[in-house]
């Protein structure tokens, strides 16, 4: 049996901030509804579909030895931009599992004063498959530590366990 592509994004920040894979790009229906202005693509970039969506992309391996670091201040900015103009953003990766789930996080930690757990929290709620791969969980809770002076989640407590059922 086929798996049904995904259609629709978890909204994380109401009516600002949405998390989907990259099925979701195509969904113009979708896409007008929630009305949608910007979509940021992490790792390759679809095809640009619709004049009526500013593109953005960030190279981000799913690798766990890829620095976050510098693609989370570049989508800070950009999704700062959008939010500056009441405008919305979907954040995407192929999946939505690891890449842009963790720009995501990084961006609720670094802009929304929200600590590492409580941000995983909020996008599992929304798209229970989060799964940010051990090197990139292990660069945001460093990222919390920096904000913070503080760690709410170790990589290592978390490794061969599913997020959701940790939280």
């Amino acid at each position: 049996m086929a798996k049904k592509k995904r259609k629709s994004a978890a909204c994380i920040i109401s009516g600002l901030l949405y998390l989907g894979p990259v099925s979701v790009t195509s969904n113009k229906e979708y896409l007008e509804t929630e009305g949608i202005t910007h979509i940021l693509s992490i790792g390759k970039s679809p095809p640009q579909k619709f004049d009526s969506i500013s593109y953005h992309r960030l190279g981000l391996l799913d690798d766990e030895g890829a620095d976050i670091k510098p693609v989370i201040e570049k989508a800070c900015e950009i999704v700062d931009d959008a939010m500056k103009r009441n405008e919305r953003v979907l954040v995407h990766c192929s999946a939505a599992i690891s890449r842009s789930p963790t720009v995501v996080t990084g961006y609720l930690i670094g802009r929304r004063g929200m600590m590492l757990r409580e941000s995983l929290k909020v996008l599992v709620e929304g798209r229970e498959v989060v799964q940010p791969n051990p090197g990139f969980l292990r660069q945001l809770a460093e990222m919390e530590r920096e904000v913070f002076g503080e760690v709410t989640v170790k990589a290592e407590e978390l490794e061969g366990k599913k997020l959701r059922e940790c939280l």
